[in-house]
């Protein structure tokens, strides 16, 4: 599980990324997941942050800005 020390308010958890090809590891979607973050939102510790999430399956991130989190949870919850 991935949790940073952060002050971000706004928390999503979606579900991981997922791929057709079952040879495609949790590097991947935790890669697919920072890359997108990076270049939407930016950088990590600045504007988001992994978070706790209760959900199995899913991963939390925790945003600076609401708007950052609304952006995400309705792209990654598809």
């Amino acid at each position: 599980m991935l949790v940073d020390w952060h002050g971000f308010q706004y928390q999503a958890s979606v579900p991981w990324p997922r791929s057709d090809n079952p040879q495609i590891d949790w590097a991947w979607g935790v890669y697919s997941l920072e890359e997108w973050l990076k270049l939407y939102v930016g950088p990590r510790y600045k504007h988001w942050a992994y978070d706790d999430c209760n959900v199995m399956y899913n991963i939390g991130v925790a945003f600076r800005w609401e708007q950052d989190r609304t952006l995400f949870v309705l792209t990654w919850s598809k």
